[in-house]
């Protein structure tokens, strides 16, 4: 390999090889990696959440508390 002004010598992020800059790329995740570890970004990372409907159809109000008296409940009805 010749001399090329500016092609210094980098660490991949990746493996940990040493490799000339003109040999590596930068990673969607600001890695800068060999060939052989450079990987495009997944298409689901694109993916986009869809507003759910959340709202509960055929809504009632919440019914009252309902308190026994003293002495509902004898050790009979047990």
């Amino acid at each position: 390999m010749s001399y090329v002004s500016g092609d210094y010598y980098v660490i991949c992020d990746e493996c940990g090889g040493k490799f000339r800059s003109s040999q590596t790329r930068m990673r969607w995740d600001k890695a800068r990696v060999c060939r052989k570890d450079w990987e495009t970004r997944h298409p689901q990372d694109f993916v986009r959440g869809r507003a759910d409907k959340q709202a509960v159809p055929n809504p009632r109000s919440e019914p009252s508390d309902v308190f026994l008296d003293d002495n509902d409940v004898t050790a009979s009805d047990l």
